[in-house]
This record gives structure tokens, sequence and C-alpha cells, in this order.
């Protein structure tokens, strides 16, 4: 008697479906303190920032702003060391394309910024890094972070063009990193 081992395509859609939404909790499960983190080092920078450009009057203190990746991405990687693995998954490389993208598009675009083409940073890079954390939240199927990223994407946006003094703008990024320490703390209260 042949034993027949082949799966219905009801069966194959019900096991990706699982595998992704396994992967996706344990994703949310630990991104509680990447939010934190990087929130607090985007804060942090901010407010370096904003005070020393507003006690100096000059703009030279933007350079600042490069430091988040070196402090983050260290930071990042020894949480990383202390959390639960996640495996390697499509939603996981997903997200991190999302975020190396938007990383990219943002030096990429302060330098042209600094060297040709002067523009409002702020505004520009609030909006991809609303769109970033929004777009996070979509494919994790999360709606606290669809509405952190909307909410800071869009009130950054609208700050940034209303805000008149230029060591103003750096506010905006504060109240982003809290935004984004906040959505990390009420990830990992409701992963409880």
């Amino acid at each position: 008697m042949e034993h027949n081992s082949q799966m219905t395509p009801e069966q194959s859609l019900r096991i990706i479906n699982e595998t992704l939404n396994t992967n996706r909790n344990a994703i949310i499960r630990n991104s509680g303190n990447s939010f934190i983190l990087w929130g607090c080092v985007l804060s942090v920078v901010a407010v370096a920032v904003f005070t020393l450009w507003s006690q100096t009057g000059s703009p030279v203190w933007n350079l600042l702003w490069f430091l988040i990746p070196v402090i983050g991405y260290p930071l990042s990687f020894l949480l990383s060391r202390k959390s639960e693995a996640v495996p390697s998954s499509f939603v996981g490389n997903l997200l991190g394309w999302s975020w190396s993208v938007f990383g990219a598009f943002s030096i990429i675009l302060s330098i042209c910024a600094i060297l040709w083409a002067p523009m409002n940073l702020t505004l520009v890079i609030i909006i991809l890094f609303g769109s970033a954390e929004a777009m996070s939240g979509a494919v994790l199927k999360n709606w606290p972070i669809i509405i952190a990223g909307m909410l800071t994407g869009i009130s950054g946006a609208i700050a940034a063009v209303r805000l008149a003094n230029d060591s103003h703008q750096a506010i905006v990024f504060i109240a982003a990193g809290v935004i984004l320490a906040l959505t990390g703390v009420l990830l990992k209260l409701t992963k409880r």
C-alpha cells in the first residue's frame, strides 16, 4: 500500500502562515529592547545637538548625528547577545533591510546636504524615520508600532516646517526618540 506524503496546498499555506506568525511574534517579543535602545540613543544625541547648537550658534554640531550608528550598533550587538535567539527569517530580514535602507538614505542625504544641496534635513529624515517605523509595524502586523511611526512622521514633519530656529529642529528628534523608546516600553509591557 502506497502512502501519500504530499501535502495539500491548504496544508502548505497553513504551515507557512504558522511559521511566519511564530517568527513575527518572536521578533515583536524581542524588539522592545531595541526600540528602547535606539530611542534613547536618538534622544541623547538630539539633546546634545540641540544644546550645543543653541549655546554656540554653530550648525557644525549636526555632525554629532553621525554618532547614532557609532553608539547604537555596538550597544545593539551587546543587547542582542543577551536576548532570546530569533531564527533568521524573511520577516526579520525584511525589517533589517528596511532599517538599513532608512540608514543609508539618511547618511547619503546628510552628506549631500552638507556638500551640495542644502535642505531641511529634519523634515526629510523624520518622514523617512516615521515611514520606516510604520512599515516595520505593518510587516509585524503590530498597531502600536504603526501608530507610533505615523505619529512620528506626521507630527515631526509638521514641527520641522513650523519651528523657526534651526537649532530647534533637534527637538523633533528628541520627541521621535521618546516615542520610539515608549513604543519599546509598550511592547515589553504587552508581551507579558
